[in-house]
C-alpha cells in the first residue's frame, strides 16, 4: 500500500507529530511504502488563479507531494488544531488540491489525526466537519482518524500514541 502522511506543525517534538511517527511505526511492516511530508520544511505557496479561474503555477515543492497524492491508496492529515481547524501549513496544501483535483479524486482512503489543548468537548467540531467535506469533495473513504484534546505530554499522550499504532497496523498487509 501506498500511503503519504502530511504533517503540519511547527512545533518540530509536539503531539501531532508523535502521533503521525506512531502511526508510521504502526504502518511500517515493509510492505507500505510511506512517503511522509512534513510541511514545515518545505516551501509551499497559496493557491493561485487568473480570472478565467485556470491554476497559477508556483515556484515550490508542492507538485512532488501532489505527485505522491495522485499515486497513494491513503492520505493521513496529521494538525495541531488552530482556531478549531487545521493549522495553516496543512490548509495551503489542502488548499493545493485545486490544482489536481481531477487526478486526486476517488480510490483512495484517508485518516486525520488532530491534537489540541482546548477544554471544550466541542473545539474538533469545526474540524471534523471540514475533514468529511474534503473527503466527500474527493471521493475518498474516511479510514478513520484520532481527535486528541487534551493529552499533549507523556505520559497522557501515551494513551492516543497507542491509537495512533494501532490505526497504523490497520493497514499492514496482514490486516
Amino acid at each position: 500500500m501506498k500511503i503519504v502522511v502530511i504533517t503540519s506543525s511547527a512545533h518540530v517534538n509536539g503531539a501531532s507529530t508523535y502521533l503521525a511517527d506512531q502511526f508510521i511505526k504502526g504502518a511500517g511492516d515493509g510492505h507500505n511504502d510511506i512517503y511522509h511530508y512534513n510541511a514545515v520544511d518545505h516551501q509551499n505557496n497559496f493557491v493561485m488563479v487568473d480570472e478565467d479561474n485556470q491554476s497559477i503555477g508556483q515556484h515550490d515543492d508542492i507538485d512532488h507531494l501532489l505527485d505522491k497524492i495522485k499515486a497513494a491508496d491513503l492520505v493521513v492529515m496529521v494538525t495541531p488544531l488552530y482556531y478549531f481547524g487545521m493549522s495553516s501549513l496543512l490548509k495551503t496544501i489542502v488548499d493545493r488540491f485545486y490544482d489536481y483535483n481531477h487526478d486526486l479524486k476517488g480510490n483512495k482512503q484517508a485518516v486525520m489525526i488532530a491534537t489540541g489543548a482546548g477544554s471544550v468537548n466541542t473545539a474538533f467540531d469545526s474540524l471534523k466537519i471540514h475533514y468529511k467535506q474534503i473527503i466527500d469533495y474527493m471521493h475518498w473513504t474516511d479510514a478513520g482518524a484520532i481527535w486528541d484534546l487534551k493529552a499533549l505530554d507523556h505520559p497522557a499522550i501515551d494513551k492516543y500514541g497507542q491509537e495512533a499504532f494501532k490505526l497504523g497496523q490497520k493497514f499492514t498487509a496482514g490486516n
